[in-house]
């Protein structure tokens, strides 16, 4: 059965993901891993392990990683000028680590014996050394395979491989740049899933004119045939890197997609040569929605301006920007105050924008307090003691009173930085200080907060009619306060949604009691919930490492494209020739955004796609998510045949919040996070 807002999808490519499912038993897979790829080295293993004795983390590992290579250099009598290539495998034990680790050796080692102790060891264990011995292989095909294809040769750091190696703007006088690299993960899951992800690294680097020992226990070193460099410190991805997710024509092989695929390549090339027998996890749409919510977004409320840049920031550009914000928003009274202002003297009736200097970056430091740098909110808020809140940055301090009073206020910030380029539009003769695709967001933010915080309703919501409860949930990695849940009940009759009550819950027992639905269910950081009160059906969404993430087209072949030189990775669209399918697909009834479904088993796949064709570039991955329905007793139940899967997906916000684009998430969810997230 199928409802109205999804039709059966018709001539779907087959699209190849980053997951490849594993035969046959634990024991066989990792006595196959055992077998080396190299006619002259065996694969050695050895356990040990360490105690923490009273060394902070970094120093820990950095230990441990210095005797494993002075355990393998003293058996390879190797000089400590060489750099061994290594795989390890952690485990926790009785209050120490053990450590497993993999290597390259001469001597055969006795591996009946040592396949016999593994045999031993429980599931989670294996799979955790199948892991560590497919990471082992993995280091050194890719050095053999993909040496001669990037500008950098694949660097090892300690057990840490980095590829796709290049660089980040352009290298000072002083020898001083940046470089990008991508590093590996591979995780083999207890249903024999292999799943690969790349994480994006950014070094700060110096140029070396010379060197005669690799210092790799502390520093990672890149080289090219002519350069070596040693990176100075690790600096944030999401601030520095440049790298895009796909670049089409010869910028291709730059991107994360052709690592992906050159990845995904060498592990089935090294499952292959060992007899390991697998199969490629496809995503193949059977269903298609187009229906997307879209809202006028006219705020009527009067805007103040909190002026948080400084006495320093640069008057001419702290005057354009305050000029264009009065010329965006002259229809709403705007006014213009110094900060600080009280949380406690803000109005219910105002909308509040908090104009903040920025360095670009998301994290947060304490005044007077010497390198004392928190990642982000949740750090500062977790970190902080009441008594010092006010040595955190004005806006910090504002967005902490809103969430613990959960009050009734419209607070939303700006970052602008005295280095911010202006911005000309296509087409445009006019520049402008701040994006107008920022403010057209900001303006959204505001009309979305102030629905939820202040009227708690939306008119013209085309939705069926319902009786829901929301639950978005922040579990953080902290011992202590770190747990919390934003429960929305709401309802949704004659295209009119009503937040009838909303708190915010701080542990996960209380949950428990308040929703009994979820029963002893696992809960995890950053998911979302919707329960259909009227039904007794629970339905949640979510991305992990196990969730299949599209990469290639199962009927081309990237690489070969890439490496021919008569052949281009461009952007055509047919079915047997996109190189990305979902991304790049024909244009379907006068629209290239929809969500694709793929309907397996219990498990409902879905991939939302851009709104508009791409570009030459396209920034980052669009994620698959996996969407399950459970009845009141804890069973899995056919998704698409539920109501709230229907609600769900025509809960799909169009320009509500992401300018040019089709929301990752349903208007639903976004309600829910809000009371967490502000």
């Amino acid at each position: 059965m199928s409802f109205d807002c999804t039709n059966p999808a018709q001539n779907m490519p087959i699209a190849t993901t980053n997951i490849l499912d594993i035969k046959g038993q634990t024991d066989d897979i990792v006595k196959a891993l055992f077998h080396s790829l190299h006619e002259d080295l065996y694969i050695g293993c050895k356990s040990k392990l360490f105690v923490k004795e009273g060394e902070g983390f970094v120093e820990f590992e950095q230990k441990i990683h210095r005797e494993i290579k002075a355990s393998i250099r003293k058996e390879l009598q190797l000089s400590n000028e060489i750099n061994p290539h290594y795989e390890w495998v952690k485990f926790f034990n009785e209050g120490a680590i053990e450590v497993y680790f993999f290597y390259l050796t001469h001597e055969k080692p006795n591996h009946e014996l040592l396949i016999d102790e593994i045999s031993l060891l429980n599931k989670q264990m294996k799979d955790r050394l199948v892991s560590g011995l497919l990471g082992l292989h993995l280091k050194t095909e890719f050095l053999e395979q993909a040496k001669e294809k990037y500008e950098f040769s694949p660097t090892y750091f300690n057990s840490e491989l980095y590829l796709s190696v290049h660089r980040s703007g352009r290298e000072k006088k002083d020898g001083t740049t940046y470089l990008e690299a991508l590093k590996p993960e591979l995780y083999f899951s207890p249903s024999q899933e292999l799943c690969f992800n790349l994480v994006k690294k950014v070094f700060r680097v110096n140029r070396l004119e010379a060197i005669t020992v690799d210092l790799d226990d502390t520093k990672a070193l890149f080289k090219t045939k002519d350069s070596k460099y040693i990176a100075s410190r690790e600096v944030s991805a999401t601030k520095y890197s440049k790298r895009k997710f796909m670049s089409f024509g010869d910028a291709f092989p730059a991107s994360i997609n052709y690592a992906q695929n050159l990845l995904s390549d060498i592990l089935q090339g090294i499952l292959n040569r060992l007899d390991i027998e697998f199969s490629v996890r496809h995503f193949s749409a059977t269903h298609v929605t187009d229906n997307f919510i879209s809202a006028d977004k006219v705020c009527t409320s009067d805007i103040v301006i909190i002026d948080n840049l400084g006495d320093d920031f640069d008057g001419a550009k702290k005057d354009k920007a305050l000029s264009q914000l009065y010329s965006e928003f002259e229809s709403s009274n705007v006014s213009v105050v110094q900060a600080p202002i009280p949380f406690e003297s803000l109005k219910e009736e105002h909308n509040y924008i908090v104009l903040n200097a920025s360095d670009g970056s998301s994290s947060i430091q304490r005044k007077g307090v010497e390198g004392k740098v928190f990642t982000g909110f949740w750090d500062a808020y977790r970190n902080t003691p009441i008594h010092q809140r006010e040595d955190l940055d004005y806006y910090t301090q504002l967005k902490i009173a809103r969430f613990e009073s959960q009050s009734a206020k419209v607070i939303q910030g700006l970052n602008f930085a005295e280095t911010d380029k202006e911005v000309k539009p296509r087409g445009s003769e006019v520049s402008y200080a701040i994006s107008p695709h920022k403010l057209n967001r900001i303006n959204s933010e505001i009309w979305l907060k102030r629905n939820v915080f202040i009227h708690r309703a939306f008119d013209e919501i085309d939705l069926p009619d319902a009786n829901l409860q929301l639950v978005y949930i922040r579990k953080l990695k902290a011992k202590k306060n770190n747990f919390f849940a934003s429960v929305v009940d709401v309802n949704i009759s004659s295209k009119r949604l009503v937040i009838e009550g909303n708190q915010l819950i701080k542990s996960e027992k209380r949950l428990a009691l308040e929703c009994p639905y979820f029963g002893d269910r696992q809960i995890h950081d950053d998911s979302f919930y919707l329960y259909d009160k009227d039904r007794a059906v629970l339905l949640t969404s979510y991305s992990t490492i196990r969730v299949p993430q599209i990469i290639g087209n199962s009927a081309v072949d990237t690489i070969s494209i890439s490496d021919s030189d008569e052949l281009v990775v461009n952007r055509q669209s047919g079915v047997d020739v996109s190189v990305l399918p979902y991304y790049l697909l024909p244009k379907e009834r006068k629209q290239y955004h929809h969500v694709y479904l793929q309907d397996v088993g219990p498990d409902l796949f879905y991939f939302v796609a851009p709104i508009q064709r791409p570009n030459q570039d396209i920034a980052k991955q669009n994620r698959v998510y996996n969407l399950l329905t459970f009845n009141a007793g804890g069973k899995l139940l056919s998704a698409l045949k539920q109501p709230i899967t229907h609600i769900f997906f025509s809960s799909f916000t169009e320009d509500i919040l992401r300018i040019n684009e089709v929301s990752k998430s349903s208007l639903l969810e976004k309600i829910a996070r809000l009371y967490v997230e502000n």
